[in-house]
C-alpha cells in the first residue's frame, strides 16, 4: 500500500522501490546516496523505471527527487519489501537477529531487526523488536502470518526456550536450537552426553578462506529429553587450520532437534547446521559490503526498509555466479545505470 497522500503521488510506488533497490544494488549505502544515484540517472535507466514524464512533448523524465525517495523509505510498511516464497522454499526457515548499531543515539537504543529467512538467503517475515531480549517474545508475532506446518524453524541459542520450542510444535513445525551457556542446564545435560561413545555419521572438509575447515556431526538420542519434544541431540565439532599461520583451532557446538532419526539423518541435520551458518554469516556482508553498522538511518520504516534491500540485493548478487558478494558488487558498479536493472530482469 502506498504510504503516501493520493494528491501528493507524483511518482509510481513501484518507480520510486525499485530506484532505491537500483541504486542499493549500485553501491548506494544511504538514502541520500540513493537520491544521488536517481539524480544522476540517464534518460534511458528512468525509462526503463517507469519514471514521470515531466514533458510530454520531448518524452523527457524525471527522476524521484531524494526527498521523495526518503519519505517514502521511511513511510513505507516493510512487508511491502518482503518476499512471499512458495511452499516448497519455507520447508527450512532460519531466524536471524540483528542490531543496526549505527542507528542508536544517546537516548535511544540500536534498532533491533529479527527475520526468517529461507536457507536461499529470501527473507519470508521481517519485524522490528524493541531490545535484543525482546526477540524471544516476537518469535510468535514474526511467524503469525506464515504457513509453518511440516517446517523446520532453526534459531540460535537466544530462542532455546521451552515456550518457544512448545509454540513451534503447537504449530506442527520442527525446530533445530543452539545450545549455549545462556541454558546453564540444558547445556550440562548435552555436554555430558557420552559423545565418546557415539560414531561419526557425517564430516566435511573444505578448502576456503585461507583455512581448511573439518567439520564432524555426531547425533545422540537422548532416553530423558532435559527440553520439551527434543528427539535427537546434535554435537559439531570444527577443526579449522589456518594456512598462513598453522595455528589450529577447536569448538564444539550442541544442538537440540524435535526431528526423529527417521526423519532427519546425521547427514541432513548438519545440512541444516551449515544452513543456518551461511545464513547468520550475511551479517558480515551486510557490514562490510554495505556498511550497514555505519548506517545512521533511524527515522520510521527507514531501518526495516534499508536492511531489506540490502539482503534483496545479496540475493541478487549471490545469483551472478561470482567469486563472492564483493566481487559482484563491484561488477555492478562498473556499469551502475545498467547492470542493476538487467539483474532485476527490467526490459
Amino acid at each position: 500500500m502506498d504510504p503516501r497522500d493520493r494528491r501528493g503521488r507524483r511518482h509510481p510506488l513501484s518507480c520510486v522501490i525499485l530506484t532505491s533497490l537500483c541504486a542499493v544494488l549500485a553501491g548506494a549505502r544511504c538514502l541520500a546516496a540513493i537520491g544521488q544515484w536517481a539524480a544522476n540517472a540517464p534518460q534511458h535507466t528512468l525509462t526503463r523505471l517507469g519514471a514521470r514524464i515531466a514533458d510530454p512533448a520531448s518524452g523527457t523524465r524525471q527522476a524521484p527527487s531524494p526527498a521523495t525517495i526518503r519519505r517514502v523509505i521511511t513511510a513505507l510498511d516493510p512487508r511491502m519489501l518482503t518476499a512471499s516464497p512458495a511452499a516448497e522454499d519455507i520447508a527450512v526457515l532460519v531466524l536471524d537477529g540483528k542490531s543496526l548499531r549505527g542507528s542508536a543515539t544517546r537516548t535511544t537504543p540500536a534498532t533491533h531487526l529479527l527475520s526468517a529467512m529461507t536457507q536461499t538467503g529470501h527473507t519470508a517475515a521481517h519485524v522490528r523488536v524493541e531490545d535484543k531480549a525482546s526477540e524471544i517474545d516476537a518469535v510468535a508475532g514474526l511467524l503469525a502470518g506464515i504457513d509453518i506446518t511440516g517446517c523446520v524453524i532453526s534459531a540460535d541459542a537466544l530462542h532455546t526456550q521451552r515456550a518457544t520450542a512448545q509454540h513451534l510444535v503447537g504449530r506442527g513445525a520442527d525446530y533445530l536450537l543452539t545450545v549455549k551457556a545462556n541454558q546453564p542446564t540444558l547445556f550440562a545435560q548435552v555436554k555430558a552426553l557420552p559423545w565418546a561413545q557415539a560414531p561419526v555419521l557425517e564430516a566435511a572438509r573444505e578448502h576456503a578462506h585461507g583455512r581448511t575447515e573439518v567439520r564432524t556431526t555426531t547425533v545422540l538420542t537422548p532416553l530423558r529429553p532435559a527440553f520439551p519434544h527434543t528427539a535427537q541431540v546434535v554435537r559439531v565439532h570444527r577443526w579449522v587450520r589456518e594456512a598462513c599461520t598453522g595455528r589450529v583451532r577447536r569448538s564444539y557446538a550442541y544442538l537440540v532437534t524435535s526431528l526423529p532419526a527417521e526423519r532427519a539423518t546425521a547427514a541432513e541435520l548438519a545440512r541444516l547446521v551449515r544452513g543456518h551458518w551461511s545464513i547468520e554469516a550475511r551479517h558480515h556482508i551486510r557490514d562490510v559490503s554495505f556498511g550497514e553498522d555505519a548506517s545512521r538511518v533511524r527515522a520510521g520504516n527507514a531501518p526495516q526498509n534499508m536492511a531489506l534491500l540490502r539482503d534483496l540485493a545479496i540475493g541478487l548478487l549471490s545469483g551472478l555466479g561470482l567469486t563472492s558478494i564483493p566481487a559482484a558488487y563491484r561488477w555492478v558498479g562498473y556499469d551502475c545505470f545498467t547492470r542493476p536493472l538487467d539483474l532485476l530482469g527490467i526490459a
